[in-house]
């Protein structure tokens, strides 16, 4: 599996950051989120295409949907894998056949790979490295790259673990009475705890994990850190948690390539997407900004060709995202975008979307990851990215801003801004 896609085409130099002023009108259009949620599909991330179905009834955009008799546990709910079906030298009905087939195959196996409750026969995944601190544990290659590319970006996230455990069970409180025995910003205690965690997950010494090749690894637990994991009732000491779709849908994406198929596109209900597609059709991408309890759409993204792009919000879309996020009474919202410093959550801005033509949706969240798990908005540094092809669009201050020079602008008779690039 790779952890790329390659293109010929050479990102352009971006110019200054352009700020597009909106207008009230824009920005204080009220949406009701669960409408939101219905018009735009899995995972509240608007796609269109300009190419629909042709004069085969088989044929056309169709969602791929993994197999239901298949009896063993899938990431698909978390995923939509849209495909123009007869637009190759196959016949669409049996291109449907074989891709529902590969897409069930693979969720399943994906779901496995980074599964932290589970061990299964014959396959290494976090759980298995979880069970065996100080051991050589042979993993799943796609373990192996994603491990690989964590250590490639410095990235300390996945070491928070055990935090992670403690969040899980703040998003599923049901009411503020009980989010006091999680929540560290309401329980003194728990912010010293949560310190003392990602004190230890910010220390190499303390964990790390030693690649070693040929798909071997070993989860490397210091003896002081191992004393303070029993005595708290520690077990797992990494988890990829809310970026675990990242890597599934760039396994799902690359795996679909290297077999050929490639005129569609996937997306995930927590802000992931990965275009397959190299041809020139035209693909869209809704660009929100939310406003306190209001959110708008002030601005679509529409491009062709193959793309990997990443959503960070701190609010919630979808019904799903009950497992990422739990809003207070007082209208605060907790997330799971924890800062490795102190293992609180962060977010320097309530939307973010990057993406790249030639880098994985994995490589494009660890690039912007310590940008928008902060205080404030380091624009400078989104615009070091953009150097790299990383490209991001947001809104600040009542302005649309984007830094990717080929984007151009245009204004619908909604009153919305198309990007098109």
């Amino acid at each position: 599996m790779g952890r790329t896609v390659n293109t010929k085409r050479t990102p352009p130099h971006p110019k200054p950051v352009e700020k597009v002023e909106l207008s009230e009108k824009h920005l204080k259009r009220r949406l009701v989120l669960t409408i939101l949620f219905l018009l735009l599909g899995a995972g509240a991330i608007a796609y269109g295409f300009m190419r629909f179905l042709s004069g085969d009834d088989d044929a056309g955009w169709t969602q791929i949907e993994a197999n239901a008799t298949s009896d063993e546990i899938s990431c698909s709910e978390d995923f939509v894998f849209l495909y123009e079906l007869g637009a190759g030298d196959t016949s669409s009905l049996a291109e449907n056949k074989v891709l529902k087939t590969l897409y069930t195959e693979l969720a399943v196996d994906a779901y496995k790979v980074f599964d932290v409750d589970y061990t299964y026969d014959e396959v290494g995944n976090v759980c298995s490295i979880n069970r065996s601190p100080n051991e050589i544990v042979t993993v799943e290659p796609a373990l192996y790259e994603a491990l690989e590319l964590v250590q490639e970006y410095g990235d300390r996230s996945i070491y928070l673990g055990p935090i992670y455990q403690m969040y899980d069970s703040l998003f599923v409180c049901e009411d503020d009475s009980q989010t006091v025995d999680y929540d560290p910003y309401q329980n003194s205690y728990l912010m010293d705890y949560y310190g003392e965690i990602a004190a230890y997950a910010c220390d190499t010494e303390s964990v790390d994990i030693e690649l070693l090749g040929d798909n071997q690894v070993r989860l490397i637990v210091s003896e002081d850190y191992l004393d303070f994991a029993g005595e708290n009732g520690i077990t797992d000491y990494i988890d990829f948690s809310w970026m675990t779709n990242a890597f599934i849908i760039d396994y799902l994406a690359d795996s679909l390539i290297e077999s050929g198929y490639t005129h569609g596109c996937i997306t995930s209900y927590d802000g992931f997407v990965r275009n397959l597609d190299d041809r020139e059709v035209s693909y869209s991408f809704a660009i929100y900004s939310r406003d306190g309890n209001e959110v708008d759409q002030p601005a679509i993204l529409q491009y062709t060709g193959v793309r990997s792009i990443v959503y960070l919000r701190n609010y919630m879309m979808s019904e799903k995202d009950a497992y990422h996020y739990y809003e207070m009474d007082d209208g605060e919202i907790r997330t799971m975008y924890l800062d490795p410093a102190d293992g609180l959550c962060k977010s320097a801005i309530n939307d973010l979307v990057s993406y790249s033509e030639e880098k994985s949706c994995a490589e494009v969240l660890l690039s912007v990851r310590d940008i928008y798990i902060a205080e404030s908005l380091d624009t400078d540094k989104l615009d070091v990215l953009a150097e790299d092809g990383v490209y991001s669009v947001y809104v600040m201050d009542g302005e649309l801003v984007y830094n990717d020079s080929a984007l151009k602008e245009d204004v619908s008779e909604e009153e919305v801004l198309y990007l098109m690039r």
